[in-house]
């Protein structure tokens, strides 16, 4: 009996061991369990969550208005005109001849050269003609000595008045041929007629030159003019001192004055027009003599006159309109025009003096739609969200 009691504890043990390593497992198990639900629970709040911000997003926005710059009305003066097209010319222009003969030993001006009435602008090989005036001026003092002692023979009645003439002229013929050399010689320097700038040089060194061999063309820059061929029509509208306003796109922006200084009483019978010579204001020197010009000859000015820029209108039907903001909301208004230059036009009615008009993101506004005013330079457009934000998209994962 005492030796079975020995035998069945070992096998006691086992069972006991064996019950305890299961139930360790099942904790171990139940654990993960536990883990693996509150990630699910987790994830499934962080889900709720992204789902919320989404919606969100989604949300519509009030919009906020087209951006728009705006410019006012002011008061000034614009006047109405007669276009035409002319050409820059200088009323002073001149071809410049050599008075004598001979070789080109210097030139002193170049085209592009401002030079002044009197200045030499070439010289000629001038030994001969020194020579030539030193041989006459000894002549003359010759004479000239032998006169003077003839003089006092005839105040003294011991020379007969007819010698004493023929010595007398004789003085002069030789003074005469002297003053000659001297101006041949001066002549060998060719001077400018003119003050003004050289427009063209075609004398070269080493060019054999006469009286009719053109030297230089000089222009006066100080006398610009155009010519405009105007319809015989217009010719009662037309008077001297009458202001003009000169273009041209080679300078952009700028308005050179001009008036009427001549007028041709005769109308072409070919073209049906007169012709009128303007004098151009051109005081800074911008011009030059060949550019193409639009001529604007004024015939009537309103001096407060409501003007609005050409670059706010926009045309409905063949109608000029413009924009005008009040209280963020843009209004659309038919304007009655009057005159009208590069710029601007006169509005008879529709706008008012300080009234806010659309002068940049005009194009495709509706009436009474909703803007927002841009101040400073420039408008980028959106400057921010100005409608209704887009809907986010959905990522592809």
């Amino acid at each position: 009996m005492t030796e079975k009691r020995i035998v069945k504890c070992p096998l006691l043990l086992a069972v006991i061991f064996a019950g305890c390593a299961l139930t360790a497992c099942g904790g171990e198990k139940a654990k993960g369990q536990s883990k693996n639900e509150a990630t699910a629970d987790s994830t499934k709040v962080d889900s709720t969550a992204v789902d919320t911000t989404a919606a969100a997003k989604k949300k519509k926005k009030t919009p906020e208005g087209v951006p728009v710059k705006v410019h006012r009305v002011q008061q000034g003066s614009i006047s109405s005109y007669m276009q035409y097209n002319a050409k820059v010319e200088a009323e002073e222009t001149v071809d410049v001849y050599a008075h004598g003969s001979g070789l080109v030993k210097r030139v002193l001006a170049e085209e592009g050269d401002a030079v002044a009435v009197g200045q030499v602008v070439v010289h000629l090989v001038d030994h001969h003609l020194k020579l030539a005036e030193a041989e006459a001026q000894v002549a003359y003092r010759k004479l000239e000595s032998n006169f003077k002692r003839r003089k006092e023979i005839y105040s003294r009645n011991l020379l007969s008045k007819e010698e004493y003439e023929r010595d007398e002229f004789d003085l002069e013929q030789a003074r005469i041929r002297w003053q000659r050399a001297q101006l041949d010689l001066d002549h060998a320097s060719v001077r400018s007629p003119i003050s003004g700038i050289v427009a063209e040089r075609i004398v070269k060194l080493g060019d054999r030159i006469g009286p009719t061999t053109k030297l230089y063309v000089l222009v006066n820059m100080k006398s610009l003019i155009s010519r405009a061929h105007i319809p015989g029509s217009e010719l009662p509208n037309i008077s001297v001192g009458q202001p003009a306003r000169i273009t041209t796109d080679l300078i952009p922006d700028v308005n050179f004055p001009g008036r009427i200084i001549r007028i041709s009483p005769v109308v072409d019978p070919n073209s049906g027009t007169f012709r009128v010579t303007l004098a151009i204001d051109d005081a800074e020197g911008k011009l030059r003599p060949g550019l193409f010009v639009t001529t604007r000859i004024v015939t009537a000015t309103h001096d407060r006159a409501l003007l609005v820029p050409k670059r706010a209108v926009v045309y409905d039907d063949g109608y000029p309109h413009v924009f005008v903001v009040e209280d963020s909301t843009a209004r659309k208004i038919q304007l009655d025009v009057g005159f009208e230059d590069t710029g601007n036009l006169e509005a008879l009615s529709g706008v008012s003096p300080g009234d806010s008009i659309v002068v940049v993101g005009q194009n495709g506004l509706k009436d009474q739609a909703r803007v927002r005013v841009i101040e400073g330079k420039g408008l980028r457009i959106p400057a921010k969200p100005d409608t209704t934000e887009q809907e986010p998209q959905e990522s592809a994962g």
